[in-house]
């Protein structure tokens, strides 16, 4: 009885986020709305989340086995989107991520950042 009762308000949902139909019941309604918040700003196509994961397992094994001599970070990926930002003399913040990077979110990375490290990091000019 549970089961078919979990099975309606499974095709309700479903019919709801398909844009088909309005959710009849509150419970329902908090449902899509949660759903809502968890989908991505914009679509991202299978392919970009492929290139995403190769991206990070090449970095993964990268690191795990560093390759003698000089290399340079792979960021030209299409799938992945690069910013760089000077965090201070001699610092730079690289910020990498399948989503394109706004101004307004790399200062807010480096904010937080700046904030972390400020907590973490002794004072070694007094």
């Amino acid at each position: 009885m549970l089961g078919r009762r979990d099975s309606a308000v499974a095709a309700q949902l479903d019919s709801c986020l398909s844009g088909d139909a309005a959710p009849e019941d509150p419970r329902i309604a908090g449902m899509a709305m949660a759903a809502a918040a968890l989908r991505p700003r914009r679509a991202v196509s299978e392919s970009a989340r492929h290139r995403a994961f190769d991206a990070m397992m090449r970095e993964a094994d990268r690191r795990v086995r560093p390759v003698a001599g000089t290399h340079a970070d792979d960021l030209a990926d299409p799938g992945v989107h690069a910013r760089v930002a000077e965090a201070g003399p001699h610092l730079r913040l690289t910020v990498a991520d399948i989503e394109g990077i706004s101004d307004t979110r790399l200062e807010e990375i480096a904010a937080s950042i700046a904030r972390r490290l400020g907590q973490n990091a002794p004072d070694r000019n007094q």
